[in-house]
C-alpha cells in the first residue's frame, strides 16, 4: 500500500528575489504572486493534490519534494552557476540524493526551481495556460528529480519526453485539464 506524498511548497512561504514585490494569501487557500511584470493567482490545495498524484505514479514511497518560484535574475545566476549556462532557463531540478532509498522509508528527492518569467512566455508561445506550462515543469522537474536525463544523448530524451507526456497525459484523464492558478500582466 502507498504512504502519502507529502508536498511542501517553498514558492507558497518564501520568495526571497526583489522582483517579487508582494505575496498575499488567502483563505481560500490561495496565494497571489505579484512580480514587475507578472500577477499569479493560485490555488494551493488544488496544485498539491495534482503533484501528490504525479508522486504517486513515479514513487513508492513517502516523498517530499521542495518547489520554488523565481524571477529571471535569479534563474540566471543560478543556471550559470550550476550548468555554466549564461541565460534563464524554465527549470532547474536539484536533487536531494543519487542513493534513493527502499520503498519503507521516507524520502526527500529535492528542490525544483522554476522561473515565472519564462514559463509565462513558454505558455503564450505554445498557447496554453500558465497552469499548463508550470505544471508541465513541475512534471519536468520532478522526473528529473527521478534520475532521468534529456541531455545525455537523443534516445535519453526520447524516454524522458515520452515519459513525462504519459503523467501528464495520466494526470488529465484523472484530475481533468490543470486550472489551478491565473496569470495577468501587471499594469506597473
Amino acid at each position: 500500500m502507498k504512504k502519502d506524498k507529502k508536498i511542501k511548497l517553498i514558492s507558497s512561504v518564501v520568495l526571497s528575489t526583489k522582483k517579487f514585490n508582494k505575496i498575499k494569501k488567502s483563505k481560500n487557500s490561495s496565494f497571489e504572486i505579484t512580480s514587475e511584470k507578472i500577477i499569479i493567482t493560485a490555488k494551493i490545495a488544488e496544485l498539491k493534490k495534482r503533484i501528490q498524484f504525479i508522486l504517486s505514479l513515479m514513487c513508492d514511497f513517502s516523498t517530499e519534494i521542495g518547489i520554488r518560484i523565481c524571477d529571471e535574475n535569479e534563474m540566471l545566476s543560478s543556471n550559470t552557476y550550476y550548468r555554466g549556462k549564461n541565460y534563464p532557463t524554465d527549470v532547474l531540478s536539484f536533487p536531494y540524493s543519487d542513493d534513493l532509498p527502499n520503498e519503507s522509508e521516507y524520502s526527500y528527492l529535492g528542490d525544483i526551481l522554476i522561473c515565472l518569467p519564462v514559463c509565462y512566455n513558454q505558455a503564450k508561445k505554445a498557447r496554453v495556460t500558465i497552469s499548463q506550462e508550470l505544471e508541465k515543469m513541475i512534471i519536468h522537474g520532478i522526473v528529473h528529480l527521478k534520475g532521468f536525463d534529456h541531455e545525455r544523448n537523443k534516445s535519453a530524451w526520447k524516454v524522458m519526453t515520452h515519459l513525462e507526456q504519459n503523467l501528464q497525459n495520466e494526470l488529465q484523464k484523472e484530475m481533468g485539464k490543470a486550472n489551478w492558478c491565473k496569470a495577468i500582466l501587471s499594469s506597473k
